[in-house]
């Protein structure tokens, strides 16, 4: 009896593998560890034969259909079309599918595992960097071929990059390993192999001095910049850049309530959160509506492009234009400035803070802590906008010298 979609979606792993035909040897394989695969069994040259087709969701009924015709049909023709692990390189006839296929599908598999745009988008730009692998079949890569990709990255400077780089072709191996195209994992050697450059760390202005000429050279960029109406508003809420740059109106931002839901899959620890809007971050939020409408964008922070969200880069390049040095601030460095001037002005429990910053407890403690401080918070950042236009305005008598010190900055 043939499969149907309803009937993939209600089976149930036991304690073995359940096996359902949907026939002419494609199988749906339910392991007990609740993993799900196509598996088409064939006859060659007389001996019963079977090879992984895909997983599930990932390939459809539909797919593994067209998938197991064209499979057929290649044995109809007199070609094996089950992998060769042991295949001399470059034989012909051999099934197994090149690097670029096997990534494809699992950037595909990690898109429905809710992972935030910005890991996907760095998916993207890493399978570029390492694209001299997408035609090479993946089960005849060795691992020195990688290495001289990630050696390439080190010569240039770009430690970060190149561990990333095999960190992300470790995982496509063992995504491989898994639909039987491969039987070891390469990159997996590498670990290590990658020097380290000195730790550095994010500088912040956390001097309020330094930091009230900071905004006040923002404020003057802000009048003119839509890009400057963003650097604002992350200096009010002390998000992270990513989680405002990517922000939509539908759904995340309230300005009748003042709250901007930042959702899970675009936060660091995966759940969602909750940022007071104080009087003066609502106000900048009508002039960036104003201008979203304007271009008929869903995005709080678009870019020229129509469609797009601004770059990553925009914040940092704004404060660039403005002529701070990457070595006195960086944008996600305002929350450094926002947890240094809060917690020195005792007024804040520290846990408050933490929680503004969207900082997970790993604690007991933070275990049974379940709610999210929000009134608190709420008081908290009105508190911070005031202290920022009060920076601004020189009203709490802050001298004009540029005195930014380079600082740490909280992640």
């Amino acid at each position: 009896m043939a499969l149907t979609d309803a009937r993939l979606r209600s089976a149930k792993a036991g304690d073995k593998l359940v096996k359902l035909s949907d026939g002419h040897g494609l199988q749906f394989w339910l392991y007990p560890t609740g993993a799900k695969s196509w598996r088409l069994v064939y006859q060659w040259h007389g001996n019963q034969r079977s090879m992984t087709l895909g997983p599930y969701p990932e390939m459809s009924l539909r797919a593994a259909r067209i998938a197991a015709e064209d499979a057929r049909r290649a044995v109809r023709g007199g070609t094996d079309p089950g992998p060769r692990k042991n295949a001399p390189a470059g034989r012909a006839g051999s099934a197994t599918p090149t690097y670029s296929e096997i990534r494809a599908r699992w950037q595909a598999k990690e898109g429905r595992n809710a992972r935030s745009a910005d890991t996907l988008a760095r998916y993207d730009r890493l399978a570029k960097i390492g694209a001299e692998l997408d035609t090479r079949p993946i089960a005849e890569i060795k691992a020195s071929e990688i290495f001289d990709i990630l050696q390439r990255l080190e010569a240039r400077g770009t430690f970060e990059t190149a561990k990333r780089l095999r960190a992300m072709i470790s995982r496509v191996f063992r995504f491989a390993i898994a639909l039987d195209h491969a039987a070891t994992d390469p990159a997996s050697h590498l670990v290590g192999m990658i020097a380290s450059p000195p730790a550095r760390p994010r500088s912040a202005v956390t001097d309020r001095k330094g930091f009230a000429e900071l905004l006040r050279a923002m404020a003057a960029y802000e009048a003119r910049s839509c890009v400057g109406n963003a650097l604002m508003l992350l200096a009010l809420t002390a998000a992270r850049s990513g989680e405002l740059r990517l922000a939509e109106w539908t759904g995340e931002i309230d300005l009748d309530d003042g709250v901007w839901t930042i959702p899970q899959a675009r936060t660091k620890m995966r759940r969602a959160h909750r940022v007071p809007l104080s009087k003066q971050a609502v106000a900048i939020l009508k002039r960036m509506q104003a201008h979203s409408r304007a271009l008929r964008t869903r995005f709080v922070c678009p870019s020229p492009r129509l469609g797009q969200p601004i770059s990553e880069n925009a914040f940092n390049c704004a404060l660039r234009s403005m002529g701070v040095g990457a070595d006195v601030a960086t944008a996600h460095g305002f929350r450094s400035s926002f947890s240094t001037i809060a917690n020195e002005s005792g007024l804040w429990r520290s846990e408050t803070i933490e929680m503004a910053l969207a900082h997970v407890d790993s604690s007991v403690r933070g275990i049974y802590q379940r709610g999210d401080m929000f009134s608190e918070r709420a008081r908290l950042m009105q508190w911070w906008a005031d202290e920022i236009d009060a920076m601004i305005s020189g009203r709490d008598k802050i001298g004009s010298k540029f005195e930014l010190q380079p600082h740490g900055s909280a992640r």
